[in-house]
């Protein structure tokens, strides 16, 4: 089956706000997974990617990319992250766990965090039963640390340059095609 090659992704933008998005790679992971606990609240928080730049954060919900192949859905990333001016590309919220061990299926509260540079930061933490985080604190892994990069996460600079593929977005008042 051809997927479509034309994307309609609802998203908004808003000004980045020093405190909610700090320039350093833990203390914006850390407000990040701060702001995904904040939302357990309210419910399991639906995936999104957001773009972080130099004065303005662009969100986007993940979504319409549900049904697409995981390849269309790194070429759509690595798409995003070739956007002139993208500090970083963030990906966060609830997802269902995909590996090895106890926890696969399992749902987490998560966020991954990759620079151009290819450095990568990620955290995440099981969500119980009922929707709230288990245990004390999140698992936080990052490059620098020598940790391996997380299947099926990141590379999307990496493969925005390698391949050249880079989004045409319109801006609207809530919608980016």
């Amino acid at each position: 089956m051809k997927e479509p090659s034309r994307l309609k992704l609802k998203g908004s933008v808003g000004p980045r706000d020093p405190a909610a998005y700090p320039g350093g790679d833990f203390e914006l992971g850390s407000a990040l997974f701060a702001q995904v606990s904040a939302a357990l609240q309210r419910g399991r928080p639906a995936p999104s990617v957001f773009l972080i730049m130099e004065d303005t954060v662009e969100r986007f919900s993940m979504r319409p990319l549900a049904g697409r192949s995981r390849p269309s859905r790194q070429r759509i990333l690595a798409g995003l992250a070739g956007i002139e001016g993208v500090e970083c590309v963030v990906m966060l919220g609830a997802f269902k766990f995909s590996g090895k061990g106890p926890l696969n299926g399992a749902w987490v509260a998560s966020v991954f965090i990759e620079w151009p540079d290819n450095r990568w930061w990620t955290a995440w933490q099981p969500l119980g039963p009922q929707g709230a985080l288990v245990g004390d604190a999140p698992q936080v892994r990052c490059a620098e640390d020598g940790s391996p990069r997380p299947g099926g996460m990141g590379g999307w600079f990496a493969l925005s340059r390698r391949t050249g593929v880079k989004l045409r977005v319109q801006r609207g008042t809530t919608q980016v095609h």
